[in-house]
């Protein structure tokens, strides 16, 4: 399997965000190792794309957007998150695993 330029980016600061999520939140239990991490996806969206378009030579006014686009993407994320886990939560089912740091 061939990543292209972009994937890679974002591949790289997922696993960055990762291992900052597993370091957080530390490991009390081995599903906490599971590789579905919000944060890494935050910071994936946020670091990748805003890397990638660095690498790109874009101009700084079309990154400003994309960097706003990307924030409010990421904040959609976590206010959906929350609700998906708190209303799991009233049924008796627990992710937190997945979403640790926060």
């Amino acid at each position: 399997m061939k990543l292209n330029k972009k994937q890679k980016f974002y591949l790289g600061t997922y696993l960055l965000g990762y291992a900052i999520a597993v370091f957080e939140s530390g490991v009390p239990s081995i599903i906490y190792l599971i590789p579905i991490k919000l944060f890494g996806i935050l910071i994936a969206i946020t670091l990748g794309r805003a890397f990638y378009l660095a690498s790109e030579r874009k101009p700084l006014s079309s990154a400003v957007l994309v960097g706003v686009k990307s924030v409010l993407v990421a904040t959609l994320l976590i206010i959906v998150s929350d609700i998906l886990k708190d209303a799991l939560l009233l049924n008796g089912i627990d992710i937190s695993f997945t979403t640790a740091p926060f």
